[in-house]
């Protein structure tokens, strides 16, 4: 590009024109949770086109919308310059001139102005690096801890849950998402999202499919080793993947071992495990963690469940009792109930989590990763008269 005015162009990419108006370029990539940094013209000498306040956005590929210039090789060296910005995450004063003697000073970083022009332009660029996205999936006591202490960091946290009024105490920081539904949930999230699954068995297959769905570069999943193969298998059907590559993304147990047994211990131990893989990856920006150096907390051993927060092979927290969070107040007339054939709760018929028709029957759950788990595999579930015991 030679001097003049600036001109609508097409990035390498094809995903954008590039245009002035860069405010709207930032919603965009602000939307999208990508990350970007703000090219500013600060100083500037003739004959340049560019004039003080000029500005532009670059993106992590390099991608310029904006104005800081017509020499290509002005434009050049300030794309080159602001990728290692978004990568470094650290702001950096820039300076462009035929002598690059003649500008180079402390605090700036001077380059040689190569083509005709023999102006000088000084250019800020500034990071704009999103905070990293932390799912968390589940409505356990360990979900809701790591939601409190996730906080007091810097990380946008989303719960995910099956029902939203369930989560009417989590801080006002925290999003909420009502829906299970594995694409759903990766479409809601922003870029490499952190992934925590911890619904005790309820919905963990679906928050793991979701992860994979998303790109997750971690997926760290609260559960014994048996609910683990089983719901990694289930989240490969889910997602449509290949099983290897959901259980190469999946970290279990989950979390850095602390010696953690409580369910605020265990979220601490989960929370340490976010930070290091965070550090790794970058905040906002996609990459590939290797989330398999990172210790198991002895609390989510798969070879000791801890009492207080371990799921068993059913699904339910050990040292629960089970139907309890699914018995509702006595009534005169008691509603027929049934036996949920995964995990053996007392499931209300007229009002179940989930229900599968299998071989001219219906069976009744008390939550969809009951139902997932039979119906991926009914005969396992099932005793020689082929059905759940039924009573009123």
């Amino acid at each position: 590009m030679t001097d003049g005015e600036p001109t609508d162009a097409t990035s390498d990419s094809g995903d954008e024109a590039a245009t002035d108006d860069v405010s709207a370029v930032e919603r965009r990539l602000a939307a999208r949770n990508e990350p970007y940094a703000r090219a500013t013209v600060v100083r500037r000498e003739g004959p340049v086109s560019a004039n003080v306040g000029d500005r532009a956005v670059v993106t992590a590929e390099g991608d310029l919308y904006g104005w800081v210039g017509g020499a290509a090789c002005a434009q050049s060296v300030v794309e080159r310059e602001a990728r290692r910005v978004v990568e470094s995450g650290e702001p950096r004063l820039i300076g462009i001139a035929p002598d690059p003697d003649d500008v180079d000073r402390s605090g700036l970083d001077a380059f040689p102005m190569r083509c005709h022009s023999e102006g000088v332009v000084e250019v800020f660029l500034d990071p704009v690096v999103p905070a990293t996205e932390l799912v968390v999936v589940g409505d356990s006591p360990v979900a809701r801890s790591l939601v409190r202490l996730a906080e007091e960091l810097d990380l946008e946290v989303t719960l995910v849950v099956d029902d939203a009024d369930a989560a009417r105490d989590v801080p006002d920081s925290t999003g909420v998402l009502a829906t299970l539904d594995p694409a759903e949930i990766a479409a809601s999230v922003g870029v490499a999202p952190l992934v925590v699954v911890a619904s005790m068995g309820q919905y963990d297959a679906r928050g793991i499919a979701a992860g994979a769905l998303a790109d997750a570069p971690y997926v760290g999943l609260v559960a014994s080793d048996k609910r683990a193969t089983a719901d990694t298998a289930r989240a490969a059907d889910l997602a449509d993947t290949d099983p290897e590559t959901i259980r190469a993304a999946v970290t279990n147990p989950a979390g850095v071992d602390v010696a953690a047994h409580s369910p605020p211990e265990i979220a601490a131990s989960l929370l340490a495990e976010v930070v290091d893989v965070q550090s790794k990856t970058g905040s906002g920006v996609a990459a590939t963690a290797d989330a398999s150096t990172s210790e198991p907390a002895d609390g989510v051993d798969a070879s000791e469940d801890t009492a207080a927060v371990r799921p068993d092979e059913n699904g339910t927290d050990a040292g629960d009792t089970p139907g309890d969070e699914h018995d509702g107040e006595p009534t005169d007339e008691a509603p027929a109930m049934a036996t949920d054939p995964v995990c053996g709760m007392n499931v209300d018929t007229g009002d179940p989590a989930a229900t599968v028709d299998y071989d001219g029957q219906r069976y009744y759950f008390c939550c969809l990763g009951c139902a997932d788990s039979f119906e991926a595999d009914p005969g396992s579930y099932l005793d020689s008269d082929g059905g759940a015991e039924v009573r009123s």
